[in-house]
C-alpha cells in the first residue's frame, strides 16, 4: 500500500470507509459550532497527519475531528 499523501483526503483507510457511520464519544468543539456526545455522523472522507475523519451530520455540515473521538456503529 502506498503511503497517503498529506495534502489530499481519501475515502478509506484502516477499514474506516466513506459512508459508514460513526458516534461522537465526547464533545467535539469547532469555530462554527459544537457537537455533543452521542451524535450520529456519516463518514465523508478521511485526511491524514494527522487522521482525522471528517464526518458529515444529518444537516449535511462537515466536521473534522479526530479518530479517538468516535466510535464505529455496526450495522
Amino acid at each position: 500500500m502506498s503511503p497517503k499523501e498529506f495534502n489530499k483526503v481519501s475515502s478509506e483507510h484502516s477499514g474506516a470507509s466513506k459512508g459508514m457511520k460513526y458516534k461522537t464519544i465526547k464533545p467535539h468543539h469547532e469555530v462554527l459550532g459544537d457537537l455533543e456526545e452521542g451524535v450520529v455522523l456519516e463518514l465523508d472522507s478521511i485526511a491524514h497527519y494527522p487522521t482525522k475523519y471528517r464526518l458529515k451530520d444529518k444537516e449535511g455540515r462537515l466536521w473534522t475531528i479526530p479518530t479517538h473521538s468516535v466510535e464505529r456503529i455496526e450495522e
